[in-house]
């Protein structure tokens, strides 16, 4: 029994182990230990960038069971949406409590997102906050910059006004503005931020612009706005936009270049519609027209409306037609076969209207064509500036009826046509008109035929070039401008006309006085060159002579008309004069006597002939002569001989007749009948009047006892003399003769007796005199030594003044009475 109890103790024991090891027995072989990822250990965070295409990470396993652990790592990279793109398994045995670090690597990460997942099988233990048996983590590989301009679809365009404001028009018209929305993509997951340049081309204007401050977000795109400043022509603009230095390596998508149709602005669309409203007509009849002008565009119209019948303007009208409206305007012509056109013009009008309107019209008329050369002679050349061409042309009339023509010339001035030229049928003849040439070089002038009732053969209208020289230069001058005594003012003159054709002037020459006068004043023609001459214009009261030159129907160079010099001012300054003393100094009557003239050229210029005659107070000639030419600064003295008249004063005038003028002078002389006291005083008995005869015999008594005390002999007013015994001169004798001074020929009255000095009263000249000696004197003379007196008959005199002819007279100082001038005979008072 006990052997069976410890037996049966023992079989329970046995099997209690069997049971546990039938419990545990297995796991414990399966696993080996506890094996867990160490999350603190894994290198990747929850979400990861790189711009790199491999990714490279670790982690560590630990074993936390007490045993050994054998362990695989099971990793894979996926994408987004779960897809594997690559796996990788590693196995490791991890030790007791001991740690195993993994690594893992993939080298095709794609840009993006993608999802790296490890995995641990084997010998795991229990996952816990700080171990997991698995992991998954979010990585990015960054996209690199990727900058790029939107395609041309992708850009926007606007019609803007003037002032920036959209026009709200679908399309871009010729003349708006242009804005613009360009898109910049950045395809890249980094940031950027750069700028734009923008090159415009619209018709003939040019516009660039670099706009900066763009910046776009990774992975984002933005609009860039931007108007421009020029208007848009119609047809193509080319637009270009460029990213200036982006640096993404790739520039092929950061220029884009187009272009954009502009279309026509809105434009009035003009239907003209003509009506004949004359029914019965011939050729020359006035037609009347009516011209109806309808708008159907999109914009008004406002402009000219003109209508031509061949060459002539029948209708020339400013009109305004709005949009959906019609003007109806009237107008005439002549009838003749042409055709005529309506046209709207002076702003753009839409291609489908109707302008111009050509209408045909026909009738029979004159037809006219040239009757000799096609095209007209130009006559009556060469052609300065200012000259007129002559147009020739013969013309035809080969038409149905009677008809008019005329030849028409137009410049850039003005248009000048021919009188009418009327031709029946098959009749020819001239149709010819003047045309001015009014500028320098070759002038072109259009002509053409013209008529109002018939038509014109094609061809006869045209161009004509007519050279057309500078204007001829017409320059007078005044040459050398002289003075002669003998022709007076002389001139000569020189007229030079430039080179060209001879010239028909007016020529006028004269002298200038507060006022042209022309004593020369004809026509001459001109030949090219110098044509001079000389001109006397005599004795002339003037300050200049002119010469004037003036075209006669033709228009010379501007420039002087006339040219002037001044007149010489040297003259002749002619003077005559007399001799105050004829010879004998105081003629008798009837006595030989000569006068002496004396006529002198003061001036700076030689004179001419002249004559020189002497008449008496009564105009008594008493000789002529013959005055030869003095030069400047000459004199000469003329003597004339005759019979001295009658009279105790006798006046002689002379006239000197030169120059066409007359000189005169004059002169009073004395005749011997007239006794002048040394004193050159007389004592006027007959002046003395009133009174009774007594009282005139007492005057005359006491004047004469004052004339004897100024005789020589007073001593009051003698000058002393060398010897103080001289006292002979109240022994003289008081019977008196004539001495003539031998300085001025005066005749002077001395006491017969009287030695010494004697004093002329009118030249102051001392000469000595010899008396009359008799035999009673002459030995009472012989007992006085003869240098012991020296007697001065003439006391010490002072001058006076005629007041009537100013006339100076010497008279004793101590003489109070009256006196009579030798020259007028005028009595007065010496000492009044």
């Amino acid at each position: 029994m006990r052997g069976a109890k410890g037996s049966g103790w023992t079989t329970a024991v046995g099997l209690f182990a069997i049971l546990l090891l039938s419990l545990f027995g297995p796991q414990v072989a399966a696993s080996g230990g506890s094996a867990t990822i160490d999350v603190a250990s894994i290198s990747l965070g929850l979400a990861e960038q790189t711009d790199s295409n491999t990714v490279n990470y670790s982690f560590d396993v630990v074993e936390q069971g007490g045993l050994s652990a054998d362990v695989t790592a099971h990793s894979t990279l996926k994408t987004i949406g779960g897809s594997v793109l690559a796996s990788l398994n590693e196995s490791k045995t991890i030790g007791v409590n001991g740690a195993e670090t993994f690594s893992v690597m993939f080298d095709a990460l794609p840009f993006g997102y993608s999802i790296i997942e490890t995995t641990l099988s084997g010998d795991v233990g229990q996952e816990t906050s700080t171990n997991v048996v698995s992991f998954n983590r979010t990585i990015q590989r960054l996209v690199p910059l990727s900058i790029a301009i939107g395609a041309s679809g992708s850009m926007s365009f606007t019609s803007l006004d003037g002032t920036g404001n959209e026009t709200g028009n679908i399309s871009v018209s010729d003349g708006d503005r242009l804005g613009l929305l360009i898109p910049v993509l950045n395809n890249g997951d980094y940031p950027w931020s750069g700028s734009m340049t923008i090159q415009l081309n619209a018709g003939a204007y040019n516009e660039s612009v670099n706009i900066t401050g763009i910046a776009v977000d990774g992975m984002s795109s933005t609009l860039v706005q931007w108007n421009s400043s020029i208007a848009m022509a119609e047809g193509t603009t080319e637009l270009t936009a460029t990213l200036n230095n982006s640096g993404d390596g790739d520039q092929s998508d950061e220029s884009r270049s187009f272009q954009l149709a502009i279309a026509p602005p809105p434009l009035p669309e003009m239907d003209l519609q003509l009506l004949l409203a004359t029914e019965d007509y011939v050729a020359g009849d006035v037609l009347d027209w009516n011209l109806s002008v309808t708008n159907n565009g999109s914009s008004s119209f406002s402009g000219q409306i003109t209508c031509t019948f061949g060459i002539t303007t029948a209708l020339n009208q400013s009109l305004v037609v709005a949009v959906s409206t019609s003007s109806t305007l009237q107008f005439t012509t002549q009838a003749r076969p042409d055709n005529l056109v309506c046209n709207a013009s002076g702003m753009r009008l839409s291609a489908a209207s109707n302008s111009p309107l050509t209408v045909v019209f026909d009738l029979v008329s004159a037809v006219f064509e040239s009757a000799g050369s096609s095209t007209p002679a130009v006559l009556d050349g060469p052609w300065h500036v200012g000259d007129s061409a002559r147009f020739s042309m013969l013309v035809r009339n080969h038409g149905d009826i009677e008809g008019s023509v005329a030849l028409e010339c137009i410049t850039t001035q003005s248009t000048y046509t021919s009188p009418l030229l009327t031709l029946a049928v098959d009749a020819a003849g001239e149709v010819a008109v003047i045309v001015p040439m009014m500028q320098e070089g070759d002038q072109m002038v259009s002509w053409r035929l013209v008529s109002p009732d018939g038509s014109i053969d094609d061809g006869l209208n045209g161009t004509l070039v007519v050279p057309v020289s500078a204007k001829q230069v017409l320059s007078p001058s005044v040459g050398l401008v002289t003075w002669d005594a003998e022709t007076g003012v002389s001139m000569s003159w020189s007229v030079t006309l430039g080179e060209g054709v001879d010239r028909s002037v007016r020529l006028r020459l004269g002298y200038f006085e507060s006022g042209e006068t022309y004593l020369l004043d004809y026509d001459v023609l001109l030949a090219p060159g110098v044509t001079n001459g000389t001109f006397d214009l005599g004795f002339i009261e003037a300050d200049r002579v002119t010469l004037r030159v003036d075209a006669i129907n033709w228009s010379e160079a501007f420039g002087p008309s006339s040219d002037s010099k001044s007149i010489p001012g040297d003259r002749p300054v002619y003077s005559v004069t007399f001799d105050p003393l004829a010879s004998p100094s105081r003629p008798g009557a009837g006595q030989s006597a000569t006068v002496q003239i004396q006529i002198t050229n003061n001036g700076d210029v030689a004179g001419t002939n002249g004559e020189l005659i002497l008449l008496g107070e009564d105009n008594t000639l008493y000789g002529t002569k013959i005055t030869d030419p003095l030069d400047a600064g000459e004199s000469t003295t003329l003597t004339f001989n005759l019979d001295w008249p009658q009279g105790t004063r006798v006046k002689l005038q002379a006239i000197w007749s030169i120059d066409g003028t007359q000189l005169l002078a004059s002169n009073s002389f004395t005749s011997a009948d007239v006794e002048a006291e040394e004193e050159a005083f007389s004592i006027p008995w007959m002046g003395i009047l009133g009174g009774v005869a007594l009282a005139g015999v007492v005057l005359a008594a006491v004047r004469i006892k004052q004339g004897q005390s100024l005789s020589p002999s007073s001593k009051k007013n003698r000058p002393t003399t060398t010897n103080s015994k001289t006292t002979s001169t109240a022994k003289h004798s008081d019977i008196k003769i004539q001495v003539g001074c031998p300085e001025c020929a005066r005749q002077l009255r001395v006491p017969e007796s009287y030695s010494g000095s004697v004093r002329c009263p009118d030249c102051s000249n001392r000469f000595e005199v010899e008396a009359k000696v008799t035999a009673s004197e002459d030995s009472e003379m012989s007992t006085e030594q003869p240098d012991e007196e020296e007697v001065e008959v003439v006391e010490e005199k002072v001058e006076v003044s005629c007041p009537e002819c100013d006339q100076s007279l010497r008279v004793p100082s101590s003489y109070n009475g009256s006196v009579r001038c030798p020259a007028c005979e005028f009595v007065f008072t010496a000492k009044g």
